[in-house]
């Protein structure tokens, strides 16, 4: 097939590569034998040749990748052929970092040649490693090349503290042309562990690595899969760093996903298991199930969870099925009113929604600061700056207070909810922000999920507007329902810190600048609010929600 000769193409120039990194790694070696600096300007010549392959893999990995999916297993093939090229140059700059450009004008002696020598050779050993294993065993080369470096780092450990113990014996240029000689020459051997999660990745795709490899393994185990009979493919890239990913069989024809793979911070994956056992205390069917969670010690950790089946709230949403939407809309709400219900405590709560505008919106100042002006006057009229309505309104909020709390997803965006049309059911995942809190939070940062989704105009656009105003409609019935009075308010308030604080994420001007309208519209509109007005408030949805 040409995608195979291709690829054939693209891993000669990844050998080449490799064998220019090789020859980087020698002139390193003659640099510590010789104690001069002569050999630089032969380092310094193959910069260009180096340059020449990374273009010509750059090129060929962009020839592969054209019109191909980016969930399939020959896109995270060729993608970690180029991450693994990207690792090799890394290397050869190192190789010159040693050989101290610039620092020394005579020859010079390294304390510690001989122990540079020596693990400079190791280094090329584990280089021929990887020229062993690039077409046949990637994976386990990438394992195997890990360990070496970890090794080869000990040794490194034991070369500075024989450098350090002879420093008194050293002018002041020798000693710092050693201390830096030497944490190149460490780098040079981390850049070995970036090199062995390329090759794993090239196996197992994007959300492999050497860090997280022992939990892929125990994640097959409790499969009671090999993980070399399994497919790990990337499902979501998450603001968070945190990887996801779909683990299913490599025999299998269709695309049924055993179970779903999620890695993080420690803390966050426990706060997701515990979020999953909350909503699952209420109903066993409203949260996927957790198979298995990694218990080693460490800042990161994972977990592997039941897949549940069906589409995400945006997919319906950015979909033609009207039909299917609207299904799952009253799923939602009806399964929203019972888990209120039957969580409700009698306990009033305040969301604080000015305090999370102010926490969180710094990071829509650096995407956006012409929305953030100080106080203007427009024809003898005050316009107030965007912190002190901000101000005003923490002031009028503290008796907003909601008469009872229920449990709530916290970060309830459109991507968060799945709905299964065959069994009728709604699910909510991602749930390490889960808590008893006010339940106008989770609406109002649905509703802005849904406006920010960017399509900006047709019936698309028009059936999210109107989706959003359902979900307000149904939160408005609740508070009714409950004798909630400050409903109205305290949705406007949400709906202005979420307008707000989601232009972080939006570049386009043109969609960012109608959100952070709309919540210094809803600002202005709160802050003049006397305390018998807030209870006679009502939301002004037509001038929020049309387009």
């Amino acid at each position: 097939m040409p995608s195979a000769m291709n690829l054939s193409a693209l891993q000669e120039h990844v050998y080449f590569l490799l064998n220019e990194v090789e020859t980087h790694c020698q002139l390193v070696t003659q640099f510590y034998t010789s104690c001069s600096t002569d050999v630089l300007p032969r380092i310094r010549r193959r910069r260009g040749y180096v340059q020449t392959l990374r273009e010509k893999i750059d090129l060929e990995a962009a020839s592969l990748l054209q019109r191909r999916k980016t969930k399939g297993r020959f896109y995270s093939r060729v993608s970690a052929m180029r991450s693994l090229a990207v690792a090799l140059d890394a290397l050869t700059q190192h190789c010159f970092d040693c050989v101290l450009e610039g620092t020394l004008d005579k020859p010079y002696e390294h304390p510690s040649a001989a122990a540079c020598i020596k693990l400079m050779k190791k280094v090329k050993r584990s280089l021929d490693i990887v020229k062993f294993g690039l077409e046949q065993e990637p994976r386990r080369t990438g394992i195997k090349l890990g360990r070496r470096s970890q090794k080869l780092l000990a040794n490194y450990a034991a070369l500075q503290a024989n450098t350090l113990k002879v420093k008194l014996t050293l002018g002041d240029d020798e000693l710092r042309a050693s201390i830096l000689s030497n944490v190149c020459l460490k780098r040079l051997i981390e850049q070995l562990s970036v090199v062995a999660d390329a090759l794993i990745k090239s196996d197992l795709g994007q959300v492999a690595s050497l860090q997280n490899y022992p939990h892929l393994l125990d994640s097959a185990a409790n499969l009671n899969y090999d993980l070399s009979d399994l497919k790990v493919r990337r499902l979501a890239l998450t603001r968070s760093g945190s990887a996801i990913a779909a683990i299913s069989h490599k025999d299998q024809r269709g695309q049924e996903v055993l179970a779903v793979y999620k890695e993080g911070e420690r803390s966050k994956i426990e706060e997701e298991v515990a979020g999953v056992n909350h909503w699952r205390d209420i109903d066993p069917k409203l949260a996927p199930s957790v198979l298995a969670q990694a218990n080693e010690a460490g800042e990161q950790s994972s977990l592997l969870i039941e897949h549940i089946p069906g589409k995400t709230l945006e997919t319906l949403l950015l979909g033609e099925d009207e039909a299917a939407l609207s299904e799952a809309l009253k799923k939602l709400f009806k399964t929203l009113n019972q888990t209120w219900k039957a969580t409700l405590t009698e306990e009033s709560c305040s969301a604080q929604f000015m305090a999370q505008l102010s926490k969180r919106i710094g990071d829509s100042r650096k995407v956006h600061p012409e929305f953030f002006k100080q106080e203007a006057h427009i024809c003898q009229h005050l316009m107030p700056g965007f912190d002190a309505l901000v101000a005003d309104v923490s002031l009028l909020e503290q008796d907003w207070q909601v008469p009872f709390c229920v449990l709530t997803h916290g970060d309830f965006n459109v991507d968060n909810l799945i709905y299964d049309g065959l069994e009728k059911r709604i699910y909510f995942i991602d749930l390490h922000r889960a808590s008893y809190f006010d339940y106008v939070q989770d609406l109002s940062v649905l509703m802005v999920s849904i406006y920010r989704l960017q399509v900006l105009s047709g019936a698309t656009r028009k059936r999210m507007m109107e989706s959003a105003k359902e979900v307000y409609r149904f939160g408005r019935r609740f508070a009714k329902q409950h004798h909630d009075d400050t409903f109205e308010v305290r949705m406007a308030a949400g709906l202005a810190r979420s307008f707000a604080t989601s232009t972080r994420f939006i570049f386009d001007k043109k969609l960012a600048t109608r959100m952070h309208l709309r919540s210094r519209y809803l600002l202005e509109k709160l802050a003049k609010l006397t305390p018998e007005d807030a209870e006679k408030f009502t939301l002004p949805l037509k001038d929020l929600y049309f387009e």
